[in-house]
């Protein structure tokens, strides 16, 4: 071999052994990437998390599972895929609790004036079989008759006005769009409860004096 040609060889021993170290560095300033990447999204992962389950205890609800099983081997691009994937899981998973914490207490799907007519409805049948058992026993009649007849359909409306302010409310105030709280308007619509104090006054009446 002429000296020429071991030179060159040399040369392009070097050329490699330097390319080869070129891309050992390359792949492990990859793989620290990807492994300072996996501890950010585990971090931002137990963080969800937290929020999720300080929701879940205010809400009295079940906090689902959302920390991923560890890849086998190691394999961080493994991992980062799925610390990745329970990441968006749990920002689903807060977003979907936030959202029914901030309907209503009772019945959360329904309309406002379906759960003002249970309860308003409810306390008025409680109060109208008081006064049928006190006509009952009583046989109906004279001035007491009239106080019975009109005095616990208004206390019931007092009490469904307390109730459906306690079952309109939502459990998590709404937030704007920089996160502040926002004044939540609870509706009660005594107007109802009214009218059907009064029916309940007019039928109790009519048991007690007409019927």
């Amino acid at each position: 071999m002429s000296l020429g040609a071991y030179e060159d060889l040399v040369h392009e021993l070097t050329r490699l052994d330097a390319d080869t170290t070129a891309s050992t560095a390359q792949a492990t300033r990859q793989l620290e990437r990807r492994r300072e990447t996996l501890r950010e999204a585990r971090s931002d992962l137990d963080e969800q998390t937290m929020q999720l389950a300080e929701l879940c205890a205010r809400l009295r609800a079940t906090t689902p599972d959302l920390h991923p099983e560890p890849a086998a081997g190691d394999d961080a691009d493994a991992a980062l895929t799925q610390a990745r994937e329970a990441l968006r899981e749990a920002e689903s998973a807060r977003i979907a609790t936030v959202r029914a914490g901030q309907r209503p207490t009772l019945l959360p799907k329904a309309h406002h004036v379906l759960r003002e007519l249970l309860i308003y409805g409810s306390c008025m049948i409680a109060s109208l079989v008081g006064q049928l058992i006190y006509l009952a026993a009583t046989g109906g009649g004279g001035e007491a008759a009239v106080s019975v007849s009109v005095l616990p359909p208004v206390l019931a409306t007092i009490v469904g006005y307390v109730l459906v302010g306690v079952a309109n409310r939502p459990r998590l105030p709404l937030l704007d769009r920089s996160g502040k709280p926002i004044k939540t308007v609870v509706p009660h619509n005594p107007r109802l409860g009214v009218t059907l104090a009064v029916c309940t006054m007019a039928l109790v009446i009519y048991f007690a004096f007409f019927a």
